[in-house]
């Protein structure tokens, strides 16, 4: 599993990540890599290490992130609010059938591409979520 930081416009976040004594020492014991455009992923072992690890980083990524997502080990990206809710209802992860996503820019191999995120239903009002007539409730 990977969590992954998108940055806003402008910042490196993989250099604002090392240049801070807190987030250096919050980071110790992962191996945080560049993406492209600024962006950093973040290799955890589970979903839950992975959201402890969000949470201790919640004051950057509030100041200088656009959007945190989680990568499943076979590929799909899910938002955080999703991610949240499958670790505390303890839900099954989503397939590509999940009834809500959005089309994110991910840095991949040096190039940017848009990739669907699957979401939660809420998350609509500020990412233009997609949805699925056929889609039963989620």
């Amino acid at each position: 599993m990977m969590v992954i930081f998108i940055p806003k416009p402008g910042i490196d976040l993989y250099r604002t990540f090392l240049q801070s004594e807190t987030s250096r020492l919050i980071l110790r014991f992962y191996a945080p890599h560049r993406r492209a455009g600024g962006g950093v992923e973040v290799p955890v072992a589970t979903l839950g290490s992975g959201l402890s690890l969000t949470s201790e980083l919640r004051w950057y990524i509030r100041r200088y992130t656009t959007d945190l997502l989680f990568q499943t080990r076979d590929g799909i990206l899910i938002s955080h609010k999703l991610a949240h809710e499958i670790y505390d209802r303890h839900l099954p992860y989503p397939g590509e059938d999940w009834c809500y996503h959005y089309t994110c820019a991910v840095g991949f191999d040096d190039a940017i591409n848009n990739r669907s995120v699957l979401c939660l239903e809420e998350e609509g009002d500020t990412k233009g979520i997609i949805s699925g007539e056929h889609c039963s409730d989620a």
